[in-house]
């Protein structure tokens, strides 16, 4: 059984570091409460198995729709929405990337989680960027929290570790600059560097940040995730 207090932390944990996630998130939260009200209609793109979507709507009351490409995704959302209560405020649908790009509409805002920097090359990242603006209400926000492509030690280590993603899209400054383009920037944070090792232990995970944090400035060529809050322009 899941317990409503662990939604968040669940919600975060695909993809790993879940205790460094739920910081990225909360230290976003309040600019995202303050941007995106109750009764906003949220777009997400990536679900994965909804928990997240379901601790969105019932502690934002947020009306949530979802599209994911994974079949097994969809089912787990679904089942997970009915069980915590959500049904009537998350709705899913289970699509891939060239029928996500036929979908319109006018939402209020587009939440994202470690989904873009899938994206095989720039031109696609591109794409995804100018969908998203077309889905957009005018002043309508981005909530993404992206995977960066982080420093040389880190680039080396997911080539050992063979992680499929590590010559896909990854955040850096040449991504930086589409969103630069497209949007307009209300808050952006940078974030990690080796200190995400130690999240299994959420005491030394905080104090290995505090050091880290202290040692050098971050950026989009060096961060290991970031998180961007933006604006869709007015005209």
């Amino acid at each position: 059984m899941i317990l409503e207090k662990n939604i968040l932390y669940l919600g975060l944990k695909a993809g790993g570091a879940p205790v460094m996630w739920q910081r990225i998130f909360l230290t976003a939260l309040p600019k995202i409460k303050e941007l995106v009200p109750p009764g906003s209609h949220v777009l997400e793109v990536g679900y994965g198995d909804g928990l997240l979507t379901c601790w969105l709507c019932k502690n934002l009351g947020w009306n949530m729709l979802g599209l994911d490409m994974s079949q097994e995704c969809f089912l787990s959302a679904k089942e997970n929405s009915c069980r915590l209560g959500i049904e009537n405020s998350a709705d899913f649908i289970c699509c891939n990337p060239e029928e996500t790009w036929k979908h319109i509409g006018q939402y209020d805002a587009v939440f994202i989680k470690t989904v873009l920097y899938n994206a095989k090359n720039i031109e696609e990242y591109n794409k995804w960027l100018k969908w998203i603006i077309s889905v957009l209400k005018p002043g309508g926000v981005l909530i993404n929290f992206e995977t960066g492509r982080a420093n040389s030690f880190m680039q080396a280590y997911r080539k050992i570790r063979k992680r499929i993603y590590t010559d896909l899209c990854l955040y850096n400054k040449v991504v930086e600059r589409l969103y630069d383009t497209c949007f307009y920037i209300v808050d952006r944070r940078y974030y990690g560097g080796w200190s995400q090792f130690l999240s299994r232990i959420p005491f030394f995970y905080y104090l290995a940040y505090s050091l880290e944090e202290n040692m050098r400035v971050r950026h989009a060529d060096n961060c290991f995730a970031v998180s961007i809050i933006a604006q869709k322009p007015w005209n």
